[in-house]
């Protein structure tokens, strides 16, 4: 801080001048919490209006949270009041102001997801919607999800299905159903971004592991035999435990989903339990008959281990798609049905303003100003949606990018306030 002769005065006087009066200007101010983001915000916001540079009706200021917005519209209405009163301003600017707390009913201070349904409410049938379309509160979302869900999942088990052998096969390698769902419900949440997203499908590996396991069920029988301690032996309890699944395992098909279930079960195969003078010697390999079951364990282990890895790498792809699949068929039913949920409401506006340019023109022509309040929780679909909104178009305005990236904002229309270490 400094002092002047007129008082205290903050070392970035400079910038909070500009924010409040270089209206023609693109801003991006970085601010700690306590600084004064949303009132400079509001500053800005009261300037474009007394200035005559913006009507509040055609202003957008957008912040993430209820009673943010109710804070944001009644500081703005504060605002407004005191330079509609300032006699430090001219006639014009308090009768501007004035204006603008006639017009606050009509401003744009909403969260993102309220304006992003506010464009989809005026432009429905270009966005796919039928008019009138309504918005799912988190209870009827999550009941509505657990339904869709329910359907899908007896459907792709069903044996006639074609996802259902690498669902099966799956959880047979203990992929959990909870885990299943959790993964559908992550892509439910963003299905904005799966357009085009595609997964590797593999081959499932021939299926070696069970036959080799069940057919060396003799061979442990004979290692136990040269337990001294018998079943007081630890490796010997741990070995002949596992004789009844290699039974079962030489009953089952190779390659069968019981096979899978059945070699998880059994792992891990090897252990480190045992003694070796509390063994007597193998006379076929002339090895001390604790190292030598230890190292069939461990063999038997290795190879169960690595064809159930290629068998989930092979079915994780299929699975994932399948996910990929119900989230994106859900999202097109509830668009049908005309039934949207939060995240949809960001989705389906980003979408309609980047695909279709006389949408994008009205709106951007509607609003001559958009303010971001918190802009460090705001993710790629919301910058996306501010950036088309803010574009600056040239000439015939008839190439135009569709990615937010490519896109720059007309000057002085956009401002964004933030501080990144509160993301």
């Amino acid at each position: 801080m400094t002092t002047a002769p007129g008082g205290f005065v903050p070392v970035d006087s400079g910038v909070r001048a500009a924010v409040a009066g270089r209206l023609d200007r693109t801003l991006f101010v970085e601010a700690s919490a306590g600084t004064g983001k949303t009132h400079s915000l509001i500053e800005r916001l009261v300037g474009l209006v007394a200035t005559g540079t913006a009507t509040l009706d055609r202003v957008a200021a957008i912040t993430f949270t209820e009673a943010a917005a109710a804070e944001l519209r009644d500081r703005t209405r504060q605002g407004l009041e005191r330079a509609a009163a300032d006699p430090g301003r001219g006639e014009g600017e308090r009768a501007n102001c004035r204006r603008g707390v006639e017009d606050l009913d009509r401003a744009s201070i909403q969260t993102l997801h309220a304006f992003a349904a506010s464009l989809l409410l005026e432009r429905p049938l270009e966005a796919g919607l039928p008019p009138g379309f309504e918005v799912s509160d988190e209870v009827a979302a999550a009941v509505g999800f657990g339904e869709a869900w329910d359907r899908w999942l007896a459907e792709s088990l069903d044996p006639g299905s074609p996802i259902a052998r690498p669902i099966s096969l799956a959880l047979a390698l203990g992929i959990s159903l909870p885990s299943l769902r959790a993964t559908a419900l992550e892509l439910h949440g963003s299905h904005g971004d799966l357009e085009g997203v595609s997964f590797k499908r593999g081959d499932l590996p021939a299926p070696r592991a069970a036959a080799l396991v069940a057919g060396s069920r003799e061979r442990v029988g004979e290692l136990c035999s040269l337990s001294l301690l018998g079943e007081g032996d630890r490796l010997h309890e741990h070995a002949a435990g596992l004789m009844g699944s290699m039974r079962r395992l030489g009953e089952a098909r190779p390659g069968s989903v019981e096979s899978y279930a059945l070699l998880r079960r059994i792992m891990p195969i090897r252990s480190t339990r045992g003694r070796q003078q509390d063994w007597s010697v193998d006379e076929r390999t002339g090895l001390n008959g604790c190292r030598a079951m230890k190292e069939l364990l461990a063999e038997l282990d290795a190879e169960v281990a690595g064809e159930m890895d290629a068998v989930a790498r092979a079915v994780a792809g299929p699975v994932l798609g399948a996910l990929r699949d119900f989230a994106l068929g859900y999202a097109e039913q509830r668009r049908r049905q005309g039934r949207a949920e939060f995240h949809d409401l960001l989705i389906w506006a980003h979408r309609m303003l980047r695909d279709d340019l006389g949408v994008r023109d009205h709106f951007r022509r509607r609003f001559t100003h958009i303010l971001i309040d918190e802009a460090q929780d705001t993710d790629p679909i919301q910058a996306e949606i501010a950036m088309l909104l803010a574009e600056r178009v040239e000439g015939g305005g008839t190439r135009r990018p569709s990615s937010w990236e490519a896109i720059t904002p007309e000057e002085g229309k956009l401002f964004v306030v933030g501080d990144p270490k509160q993301s």
